[in-house]
């Protein structure tokens, strides 16, 4: 370290503004004010006239005076200060260029999980930090960790960061960091340069060096073998993943699967070299499933996928018909998850384990009485028009005569019509009939009869449709009197079904419970979640993690299924040769002025309150 004295000499104390020395006249004042202030009124004693050539001794001192008087001492530095103050002083002293900031990017992405990536980069970002910097992780969005903070602080904050399992948008980071620098400030980005969202950061390197801003590209790099489950999706109740093979080599590798920690499947896969393996798991029961591979290779965290299937998705359906063809049957049992038992009308089974029951024909009077004890009990009852379907108490409609042709009209939009063209539904038979109080109707035909209505009956729900199931040997037949409407012809009937079990049962699709990494969920108010690694705080969830959220009501499964962020290889950097230049460890200085003034007037300051304190402590305030 350089002796201060030394410095001193070498930076001699300038001003900007010497006519500002004149202020210093304002200590003459003073003095003048200490001189002729008033004095004590003093009487001479007689005993005490040998004392009196000692004390004319000391008043020919008057220096001596001013040094015993602390509050002449304050007011006179404190003049000294402002004065000069006034007069900017300066010194010209070394000074980092872009007043020592630096913005640090680090690539959060998946690949830089791979063989240490993340570990070498921390380090290598460790070797440019200076007086001030900012930290940000390069994720799906960029993430801005700490602003500003010294060197040391900046370290400890590098060696708590590890890397997430999104994509990167580097680009997007860069843009950002570039707002945190002026002019002569630096950026570091350091990365595997494997694969990138956005716009290239190469591109965007010329655009923030264009600002004056110094931009320096640090690639590290590690093993690229890998086979990863790139992808997986539901077909019905089946999963179907994707496994791929990153190597040039074909190779074997155990997959195995556990729904609730209990295995339910164990196989092998052959993988030919850089290709796709498509597997199936089928029928897959509620719970969390997980769906493992063990290839031992670079990058682990494409190694495992999630599923949940929440308890609730699963639906079992009894439905009671003497219809040999009944179109809604086979619509309801394209519904993923659902089971649908079919009976006739007179072999009802116990109806305590169906949750919901259909009805497409005449019930005998034990059946009505079951059934409305079935709805009564918290059950769902859904009642289709057929042409021997009598009045019941469960109905939430009083049914008329038989009708010929109506249209239709959605009276109140539900979940159950949704994207249902309702409109385009020809209709030749209905039954006329009328809303009892405290039912909802939902459709309505020309003549006001409700076609599609539900109320509450007792703990359950009851819910009418009028547009009969078609019957007969050909039901798409136009001739055959036997088909009431052409509803089951149209693309949306098997939607409609899927709609009514979904409001019926108040579930969401399978999809709400399982997400890719790098998507937000708003939570509805500043919630607590359990991660797959820790807790946080938030209205707003980013999942970048592979694993199981522990969200409030819920549990959502999410995987990384990204084959470009497996792919550890990659494109790479594409840097023109113009560009290259040796990277610097250390940072710039010139020579520049550094104002005083400031530390001065902080010093004038103190003093004045040391003056009001020290008034106080005399007794004049």
């Amino acid at each position: 370290m350089a002796d201060p004295l030394t410095s001193l000499l070498a930076n001699p104390v300038q001003f900007a503004n010497q006519m500002g020395l004149y202020a210093l006249l304002s200590i003459i004042p003073l003095i003048i004010i200490y001189l002729l202030r008033p004095r004590p009124l003093k009487i001479k004693i007689p005993s005490l006239m040998f004392l009196m050539d000692i004390e004319r001794k000391k008043r020919l001192n008057v220096f001596r005076k001013f040094l015993k008087d602390p509050l002449f001492l304050i007011q006179l530095f404190i003049l000294i200060l402002t004065s000069l103050a006034v007069a900017e002083p300066f010194i010209i002293a070394n000074e980092e260029l872009g007043g020592g900031r630096t913005v640090l990017i680090l690539d959060a992405s998946a690949s830089m999980q791979a063989d240490g990536r993340f570990d070498r980069a921390v380090t290598e970002a460790n070797k440019f930090t200076s007086s001030m910097n900012t930290i940000i992780l390069a994720e799906n969005v960029p993430v801005m960790v700490v602003k500003d903070v010294p060197a040391g602080s900046a370290s400890d904050t590098l060696k708590k960061l590890k890397a997430k399992a999104t994509s990167a948008d580097i680009s997007a980071a860069m843009q950002l960091g570039r707002q945190m620098l002026p002019e002569g400030g630096r950026m570091v980005v350091v990365s595997d340069f494997a694969t990138w969202n956005g716009e290239d950061p190469a591109v965007t390197k010329s655009l923030v060096e264009a600002n004056g801003i110094s931009v320096d590209f640090v690639t590290v790099t590690g093993r690229t073998d890998n086979i990863g489950i790139v992808g997986g999706a539901f077909e019905g109740s089946d999963y179907k993943i994707i496994v791929h093979n990153f190597n040039k080599v074909s190779q074997t590798v155990k997959l195995e699967a556990s729904t609730d920690d209990v295995n339910i499947l164990t196989t092998n896969l052959d993988i030919k070299p850089e290709s796709n393996e498509y597997f199936t798991i089928s029928n897959l029961a509620p719970g969390t499933t997980k769906i493992s591979i063990n290839p031992n290779d670079a990058l682990a965290v494409d190694d495992n996928a999630y599923v949940i299937i929440p308890v609730s998705v699963k639906k079992d359906v009894l439905y009671i018909t003497d219809n040999p063809k009944t179109p809604s049957i086979v619509a309801l049992k394209l519904i993923p998850f659902t089971t649908v038992t079919k009976t006739g009308t007179n072999s009802i089974p116990p109806l305590s384990t169906y949750p919901i029951v259909f009805v497409s024909g005449s019930l005998s009077p034990d059946g009505v009485k079951s059934l409305s004890d079935h709805v009564n009990g918290g059950r769902t009852a859904v009642i289709i028009a057929s042409p021997d379907l009598t009045n019941m108490d469960m109905l939430p409609v009083e049914l008329g005569e038989i009708s010929n042709e109506t249209s239709l009209n959605i009276v109140q939009g539900s979940r159950m019509t949704e994207n249902i063209a309702i409109g385009t539904i020809n209709v030749k038979k209905h039954f006329k009939a009328t809303l009892k109080r405290g039912a909802v109707s939902l459709v309505e035909g020309g003549d006001k009869s409700p076609m599609l209505a539900y109320w509450k009956y007792g703990k359950g729900i009851v819910i009418y449709s009028g547009l009969a199931d078609p019957a007969g040997d050909n039901i798409f037949d136009p001739l055959n009197t036997m088909v009431w409407n052409d509803f089951h012809a149209l693309p949306e009937y098997p939607l409609f079904w899927k709609q009514m079990l979904e409001w019926i049962t108040g579930s969401l699709d399978v999809s709400e419970y399982n997400a890719k990494t790098g998507q937000y969920i708003n939570l509805p108010a500043r919630e607590t979640v359990k991660t797959p690694s820790e807790s946080v705080t938030t209205e707003l969830l980013l999942l970048d993690e592979v694993g199981i959220y522990n969200l409030p009501g819920k549990d959502v499964a999410v995987n990384l299924y990204d084959e470009k962020e497996s792919n550890l290889a990659g494109s790479g950097i594409s840097v023109q040769p113009s560009e290259q230049k040796p990277i610097s460890y250390t940072t710039q200085t010139v020579r520049a002025p550094k104002d005083l003034a400031v530390y001065l007037i902080i010093i004038a300051i103190l003093l004045v309150i040391l003056e009001l304190y020290y008034l106080h402590w005399r007794g004049e305030l």
